[in-house]
C-alpha cells in the first residue's frame, strides 16, 4: 500500500528513493569514528602527562592543565551521550554480587604477590599500607571510570561486545603503564578481569575496591627495585 506522499510523487512523475545501505549504516560508522577520536584524545593527554610534562618548566601547572582537559573530555562525553550513571556502573544494587565474582581472582593475586614478596623478604604492612587502603579507592574509582566507562565502552563500540573489546581494554590499560614491567603485567591481568566483569555486570565501585586492595598489597609486598614505587612514564627512569 502506498502512502499519500508516494501517491503524490507518482502523480508528479517522481520515483520514490529508497534509503541506501550506506545511509543506513552511517550513524554507526559516525559513532565508531567519534569513539576512536575521543579515545585517541584521552590516550594522547595521558601520554603527554606521563612523558612530556615531567621535563617541562612549571610541571605542576602543566599537570593541572592536562587534568582539567581530561575532566572536560569525560564530563562532556557523559553529558552528550546521555547515559545514566547506573548504566555506567555507578550503582550499589549489585555491589556485593560483583565483589563476590572478583573475590577469588583478587585472593589469588594477593597470594601470588605475598609469595613473591616473602621470597625477597620485602613485605611491610605498616602505615603506608593502611593509608593506601583508605585513600586509593577514590583514585582507583577514577581510573576504573576512565578504563571501563570511557575507554572500554568506546572499544566495544569499535570492536563489538565480547572478547575483542575485553582484550583491547586490558592491553591498552597495560600499555599506559609503560615502562614498568611489573605494573604492566599486573594491569593486563586486572584489566582483563575488570573489563570482562564490566561487560557482564557493570559496577565501578566493586572494581575500584578490588583495584585499591590489589594496589596496596602490590606496593607493600614487592621490593622497591622490582616495582619502582609503582612509577610509570618518564619518572620511571629517575627512581
Amino acid at each position: 500500500m502506498t502512502t499519500p506522499g508516494e501517491t503524490i510523487d507518482a502523480m508528479r512523475g517522481v520515483a520514490p528513493v529508497a534509503p541506501s545501505q550506506d545511509a543506513a549504516s552511517h550513524p554507526r560508522t559516525r559513532s565508531g569514528r567519534r569513539a576512536a577520536i575521543e579515545l585517541g584524545i584521552l590516550v594522547l593527554l595521558i601520554e603527554v602527562m606521563m612523558w612530556i610534562v615531567p621535563i617541562v618548566p612549571h610541571s605542576r601547572l602543566a599537570y593541572a592543565a592536562i587534568a582539567l582537559m581530561i575532566a572536560f573530555l569525560l564530563g562532556y562525553s557523559y553529558v552528550r551521550d546521555g547515559v545514566s550513571a547506573r548504566e555506567l556502573g555507578l550503582r550499589f544494587d549489585n555491589l556485593l554480587r560483583v565483589l563476590k565474582s572478583l573475590a577469588i581472582p583478587l585472593a589469588l593475586f594477593v597470594l601470588l604477590v605475598l609469595l613473591v614478596g616473602f621470597e625477597f623478604g620485602a613485605p611491610k604492612f605498616e602505615k603506608k599500607f593502611f593509608s593506601m587502603l583508605l585513600f586509593v579507592p577514590v583514585w582507583a574509582l577514577l581510573q576504573q571510570y576512565m578504563l571501563l566507562a570511557f575507554v572500554g565502552r568506546r572499544l566495544r563500540l569499535i570492536l563489538g561486545d565480547g572478547l575483542p573489546g575485553i582484550l583491547a581494554t586490558a592491553a591498552l590499560f597495560s600499555l599506559l603503564h609503560l615502562p614498568n614491567p611489573v605494573l604492566m603485567i599486573a594491569c593486563a591481568a586486572g584489566g582483563y578481569l575488570w573489563a570482562r566483569e564490566y561487560q557482564h555486570e557493570p559496577n565501578l565501585f566493586s572494581n575500584a575496591l578490588t583495584h585499591a586492595v590489589a594496589s596496596a598489597f602490590l606496593a607493600n609486598s614487592l621490593p622497591g627495585w622490582m616495582l619502582k614505587n609503582m612509577v610509570v612514564g618518564y619518572n620511571y627512569f629517575l627512581r
